[in-house]
């Protein structure tokens, strides 16, 4: 049965919205916030999606089963998506997220609300969409002054919002009223915004715990338990906030629904596509349902990369990273959640799969890259 993503009327409604990027989350955002809009405009570059979101409304190939509001339209050009949108939400891959940045600036004006919805961090630098956001921003606009962009991080699992479940995540950013006023008017009856003043924590929030869920769905296919989940949650969490740190973000970010709330949803939920990639690089048959990019696997790469370079040690994500890369056995990643050394002690709490042959290295190409994020 098809679902309309239905929100709260609202009689002071901005005119446009832009979505640039018609994945799963984009998709997601896009009919959630028509409510709020008179008109939105989602962007995808893909003829085929633009086709069938004007048609039908309907994008079946990142959400089967959901109908799109009448006033949400696609277009395969993106001055025409955003050129005159009050709010503009970028919703794409990390890896394709400069590209895209540096293509808003030139069409979007000084003063439109930008929120940028993409986790991961971009591949060659390790820098977060933000960190990216901000170079393009200030090498476009020169001395002018232009709004700094806010993030937007928290568990969103788009399948569910599809069904008409809601969701809480974290609106975050510097300027404290105008992260407030995006908070009133985007919030609907399905998303509840809360403030949050740190944006490069919630980002960092919302890279990481991708990587994190890949450990968990290693210890759900290899039969780990509750506990160990619990300790790849609480580890991932502390790790988490020493990044924010190092970046020059606060440690409290992991308080929020862009931290803890985010690792509880995609570390443990079956429809969180990197907990099912974590699945399958230990083995186990993935969930041919779960659709969108794997942000987790080139993130967990970059996020090393970044971390050698501030010094930063973060024995977890490096256990996750290395047996992606096929370096270590499974094992690493318990024994880093857990803080024992199994080889040293002897004991054997996993699996025989766990301790079996080193995993092959994960390709970060080809089945991975569909667009959408976690």
């Amino acid at each position: 049965m098809s679902t309309v993503v239905r929100g709260s009327e609202n009689e002071n409604r901005e005119d446009t919205l832009a979505v640039v990027g018609a994945g799963a989350w984009g998709t997601a955002l896009a009919a959630l916030e028509a409510p709020n809009f008179r008109r939105v405009n989602i962007y995808t570059p893909e003829a085929s999606s633009v086709e069938e979101i004007n048609r039908f409304h309907t994008n079946a190939a990142f959400i089967p089963d959901m109908v799109l509001p009448s006033n949400v339209m696609s277009t395969g050009r993106l001055d025409e998506a955003v050129a005159r949108a009050s709010t503009v939400i970028v919703a794409v891959p990390s890896g394709a997220f400069r590209e895209v940045a540096r293509a808003v600036l030139s069409w979007c004006g000084r003063r439109t609300r930008v929120v940028l919805a993409t986790k991961g961090l971009e591949t060659g630098t390790a820098l977060l969409s933000l960190e990216v956001w901000r170079e393009e921003s200030a090498s476009a606009e020169g001395a002018r002054r232009r709004r700094d962009a806010l993030v937007l991080s928290g568990p969103n699992l788009a399948v569910e919002i599809s069904r008409g479940m809601p969701a809480v995540s974290s609106i975050a950013g510097t300027d404290a009223s105008e992260v407030s006023r995006a908070a009133r008017a985007l919030s609907t009856d399905l998303l509840s915004l809360v403030p949050f003043g740190d944006p490069l924590g919630a980002q960092a929030c919302g890279a990481l715990k991708n990587v994190y869920a890949i450990g968990c769905g290693m210890s759900a296919a290899l039969g780990w338990g509750d506990n160990a989940t619990a300790a790849i949650l609480w580890r991932g969490l502390e790790e988490t906030g020493r990044f924010a740190r190092a970046i020059g973000g606060t440690s409290a970010v992991i308080g929020t629904p862009a931290g803890v709330g985010d690792f509880v949803a995609t570390c443990t939920s079956r429809l969180s596509r990197n907990h099912d990639l974590g699945r399958t690089v230990a083995g186990a048959p993935g969930g041919a349902s779960v659709k969108g990019i794997r942000e987790g696997a080139p993130t967990a790469q970059e996020a090393r990369r970044r971390c050698h370079t501030l010094g930063l040690s973060l024995p977890l994500l490096d256990a996750v990273c290395s047996v992606m890369m096929g370096e270590r056995k499974p094992a690493a990643v318990l024994e880093a959640a857990c803080g024992t050394d199994l080889e040293a002690s002897g004991h054997q709490p996993v699996t025989a799969a766990a301790r079996g042959p080193l995993v092959p290295a994960v390709s970060i190409k080809g089945s991975w890259q569909i667009a959408g994020c976690d």
